[in-house]
């Protein structure tokens, strides 16, 4: 017979908050745990998977099912917008070094498709080269203009 698991009732994991012992156990032997989230819902979770340790290699339950896929969904959110706020510094970077070098309507053009997206335009200006190392402003899911032919290279010894 299992040993009997330490009293958890009323700890809080993250937004799960641990209301009782629970009959099932895992193979190994660990007691699930009824747990109730912030948002309301029950959900039994694995003794093993309950833990403060945030440096813990194995993963930890914190949510419910619904309160997690939206975690998730929020933590990729971030990511993408500090990745973008990223590419928007190091494209003003770049254009900053380019000034006098290229056209000033490609310096007036947003800084990456994101940002041209948001301002309802088609063009944008990273100020980097493209694959055949042409300098020239973007289309949106497009490419390069040089390469597509429509707007010569700011350097022209390229292209």
């Amino acid at each position: 017979m299992p040993s009997k698991p330490r009293n958890r009732v009323g700890e809080v994991y993250g937004q799960l908050t641990v209301v009782r012992l629970s009959d099932r156990r895992t193979k190994s032997g660990n007691a699930f745990w009824w747990c109730r989230c912030t948002c309301g819902r029950d959900r039994e979770v694995p003794g093993d998977k309950l833990s403060h340790n945030t440096a813990r290699k194995k993963p930890v339950i914190t949510a419910c099912l619904d309160c997690s896929k939206e975690l998730q969904v929020e933590a990729v959110c971030a990511k993408n917008d500090r990745e973008e706020r990223q590419r928007r510094r190091d494209a003003e970077q770049r254009r900053a070094d380019l000034k006098g070098k290229v056209p000033d309507s490609w310096l007036k053009l947003p800084l990456t498709d994101a940002h041209a997206r948001e301002q309802g335009q088609v063009l944008f200006f990273r100020g980097t080269r493209c694959l055949r190392n042409h300098l020239a402003p973007y289309r949106i899911n497009g490419g390069c203009l040089a390469c597509a032919g429509q707007r010569p290279s700011a350097d022209q010894s390229s292209g």
